[in-house]
């Protein structure tokens, strides 16, 4: 696999970070190597993110992610990179769009024993955390509930139906708007929005079953929202 050179030039890479998409693009097609380790790079932690809440799993957002850019590296030596149109998308939302394929596949192949505990000790699950619960840090009662009640909302999202899973992924844990998941997605910022709201309604129900003292904090003014459990962004 030509994935050995990856370390051994990470310093060097540095110095060539592509300045656009659509610049980056145009180095990969000339096989250059320091343009595939800056696409690395810029959207590795993206794609990971993505791939841990989409499986549940830290050990299968790790193989997948490199699974991702061997895609990409053998499209570059293979010279069918040029799939890639810089006019109608990012190369952040290319990389997802794989990712979100590879999940599907991984789903419907596997069946892992999923536990969340890794994963809660990730900065992303830390972070969602303290949004979720506003915690001071120290309050080890008020850590220890906001952490059960964090466990019962992951399960409940990796509980989805898949198309609501992505977009509530994309667009409330990683922050996309409607617009970018839209394209990644290859749907409608209307379909987008209708999935969000009809997860967010599926999530307010699961929420309120597993836990009763979660669903105050899951009613927003409007009614059924996952409000600060899962923001929305304002989109």
């Amino acid at each position: 696999m030509k994935w050995s050179w990856v370390a051994r030039k990470r310093e060097d890479s540095k110095d060539g970070l592509a300045s656009s998409d659509a610049e980056l693009a145009e180095r990969l097609k000339q096989r250059n190597e320091h343009a595939f380790l800056s696409l690395y790079h810029l959207h590795r932690s993206s794609v990971f993110r993505f791939l841990m809440h989409m499986t549940g799993s830290i050990t299968a957002a790790e193989e997948l992610t490199q699974e991702v850019f061997v895609v990409i590296l053998e499209a570059m030596y293979a010279g069918t990179i040029g799939q890639f149109d810089p006019h109608r998308g990012t190369w952040e939302g290319y990389l997802l769009g794989i990712a979100r394929n590879l999940a599907r596949k991984e789903r419907r192949t596997l069946h892992r024993l999923v536990s969340l505990d890794s994963i809660l000790e990730t900065p992303e699950s830390n972070h969602l955390l303290q949004k979720l619960c506003e915690i001071q840090v120290g309050d080890v009662e008020t850590l220890l509930v906001a952490r059960s009640e964090l466990i019962a909302l992951s399960r409940a999202i990796l509980e989805l139906p898949h198309h609501y899973r992505e977009a509530v992924i994309l667009c409330s844990l990683q922050e996309k708007s409607y617009r970018d998941t839209a394209l990644i997605l290859q749907c409608s910022e209307g379909t987008v929005a209708s999935r969000m709201n009809r997860a967010k309604a599926i999530l307010a129900a699961k929420m309120r079953r597993s836990a009763p003292n979660i669903s105050e904090g899951i009613q927003g003014k409007e009614g059924a929202d996952v409000g600060t459990a899962i923001e929305a962004n304002g989109n």
